[in-house]
């Protein structure tokens, strides 16, 4: 089984999440940054407008002095007007006492202008004048040796020329719902074409398990039916014969037993995406228990097993995970060789996973098998293969049960001879 995602409508509603809530993300700080430069545009008109004015001021009056006498009737109604000296004292003001008034040097627009040549503020609220809010802008006239402010009240009629249009909105807004349920489409039709993809690989699958197994059930099916046949055939076959042909019927009544029982852990790994039931289980513990149950056949073998395994604590589903380690176990006992040593070391990972190495020093694995040794049925040597019970399903179960568990496994030479499967556990 390959590590597949359910493509099924509840893929396509996280695709189209990822992508519509990545889309969000940009439009809306496009959105931002549009008002925002709307809003500094406005402004600076403005500005410009007032800046031309302050020049106007400048130009009218030919020296200092004259900034006292004269009435500038040029300026627009409601306009106020500010001379200031470069240490921000105030010269001239006219709608204030220009003696009665505080220096002005700490001004935003005030300390922009000495700075930059000129500056303003919004919506700042006048402290000579009642708290009454301004639209200011300043020019420094160095030659002249003063700074020129001019400031509207920051009134409806004003605010309503600084208001930022709103259509750019509207049309983003907008462009944005269609942009999102053209996504939506595509997310939908993707997720579907991966669901039909999916399902037709599920049904191929099924397709090459049941013919597989059919293959695999016709020899000890035949072999069972021709004992039978002889032994009923035959009345008086002799008592030893009789034995010899029942004790054969039920060894490949287990093997038959063997295949179902592997096919039926295949089919529930098929029909799940995760682990449902998880535990907390200690390592040692559960191959210490699983060496305990292949002891016998160890020692029929003369294979010991050695462990280097840290006090770690796997998470997973029990009866999978014990499965694992029984037919990597059997898989040695079977293939290995007379007198391997098996080796089974274990440490963290990271902070969140295991690496287990299953190593054996034994007759090992041809390098162009490798890849598919993992494969249901697939067998190096068929005839040996069925000769010792093996199911052709065992390294299956293994990779299926490793990948439902969110690792992942591979498989390689051990050095000096044997077979190494290394593969990773949550904990």
């Amino acid at each position: 089984m390959d590590n597949r995602i359910n493509c099924s409508g509840g893929f396509a509603n996280r695709m189209f999440a990822s992508v519509v809530g990545i889309f969000l993300l940009l439009a809306m700080l496009f959105l931002v940054f549009q008002y925002e430069r709307e809003a500094e545009y406005k402004a600076d008109i403005l500005n410009n407008r007032l800046q031309v004015i302050n020049y106007q001021v400048i130009s009218s009056v030919a020296d200092t002095a004259g900034f006292a006498s004269s009435d500038f009737n040029f300026l627009p109604p409601q306009l106020r007007l500010t001379i200031l000296d470069l240490n921000g004292g105030v010269i001239y003001d006219n709608q204030q006492d220009a003696r009665l008034m505080q220096n002005h040097g700490d001004r935003r627009e005030v300390r922009r202008a000495m700075s930059e040549g000129s500056g303003y503020d919004i919506q700042r609220s006048s402290a000579s004048l009642g708290g009454e809010p301004f639209f200011y802008s300043a020019t420094l006239f160095p030659e002249r040796g003063v700074v020129v402010r001019s400031a509207l009240p920051y009134n409806s009629q004003l605010r309503k020329s600084l208001t930022i249009d709103k259509t750019f909105i509207l049309y983003i807004l907008l462009s944005t719902v269609a942009l999102c349920l053209i996504l939506y489409q595509v997310a939908r039709r993707l997720a579907l074409s991966e669901q039909a993809k999916a399902e037709a690989e599920k049904q191929q699958l099924r397709r090459q398990l049941t013919q597989n197994a059919a293959h695999e059930l016709k020899t000890p099916t035949a072999s069972i039916s021709a004992y039978l046949e002889t032994m009923l055939a035959d009345e008086h076959l002799p008592q030893a014969t009789r034995h010899q042909f029942l004790e054969r019927s039920f060894a490949q009544c287990q093997r038959m037993t063997r295949i179902l029982a592997d096919m039926s852990a295949l089919a529930r790994m098929d029909s799940v995406t995760q682990v449902s039931q998880k535990q907390y289980i200690p390592l040692r513990e559960m191959v210490e228990s699983v060496v305990g149950d292949v002891q016998l056949a160890l020692e029929g073998a003369a294979m010991t097993v050695s462990l280097d395994i840290e006090d770690l604590t796997i998470i997973g589903d029990r009866s999978l995970l014990y499965s694992v380690f029984r037919n990597l176990l059997d898989n040695a006992v079977a293939y290995a060789g007379h007198g391997a040593q098996v080796t089974i070391s274990a440490a963290k990972l990271g902070s969140t996973m295991a690496e287990i190495r299953f190593s054996d020093n034994g007759v090992g694995v041809p390098p162009e098998y490798l890849p598919y040794i993992c494969e249901r049925f697939y067998r190096i040597d068929k005839g040996r293969s069925r000769k010792l019970g093996g199911t052709g399903l065992g390294l299956a179960i293994v990779r299926n049960a490793v990948l439902l568990h969110g690792g992942t496994i591979s498989l390689s030479e051990t050095q000096g001879g044997g077979l190494t499967v290394s593969f990773t556990l949550p904990t």
